[in-house]
C-alpha cells in the first residue's frame, strides 16, 4: 500500500500522524518560495504604468511652469520610454507565471471581470 494513501486513511480514522508526517492544513497553506528575480519582475510590472503616465505628466506640467516646454516634453518623453523598458525588463524577470499575477492583480483592483457579461439572444423573443 502506497505511504501518502496510509498517512490519509490514518487522518480520517482519528488517529494521530506518524512521526514522520505533518499535519494536512500545514502542507496545504505552504506557498512556493518565489525568487528575488521573481519579485523585482512583478515590481516593475506593477510600478510602469504609474511611473510611464504620472511621471510624464509630472515633467510636462514642470517644464510649463519653469517656461522650458521643450524640456518638459523631452523629460516626458524619456520617462515615458523608460516605462517602456520596465514593462519590458518585467516581463522577462517575471516570466508567464508573474505576468499572470499582475494581470489578475489589476483586473480585481480595478473590478474588471475575466469574462464578458452573457447578452441574451434577441432572437428568442
Amino acid at each position: 500500500m502506497n505511504s501518502a494513501i496510509m498517512k490519509k486513511d490514518r487522518r480520517e480514522h482519528g488517529k494521530p500522524p506518524m512521526a514522520d508526517e505533518t499535519p494536512a492544513d500545514k502542507n496545504e497553506m505552504i506557498k512556493p518560495k518565489r525568487s528575488l528575480r521573481f519579485k523585482v519582475g512583478v515590481f516593475l510590472l506593477i510600478v510602469n504604468t504609474p511611473i510611464g503616465y504620472g511621471g510624464s505628466v509630472l515633467a510636462a506640467a514642470i517644464g510649463l511652469k519653469t517656461r522650458h516646454p521643450a524640456l518638459g516634453a523631452g523629460l516626458a518623453l524619456g520617462i515615458y520610454i523608460l516605462s517602456w523598458n520596465m514593462l519590458g525588463l518585467g516581463i522577462w524577470m517575471a516570466g508567464p507565471e508573474g505576468t499572470k499575477l499582475v494581470k489578475d492583480l489589476r483586473r480585481n483592483w480595478f473590478g474588471k471581470n475575466k469574462t464578458p457579461p452573457d447578452t441574451a439572444d434577441p432572437s428568442a423573443g
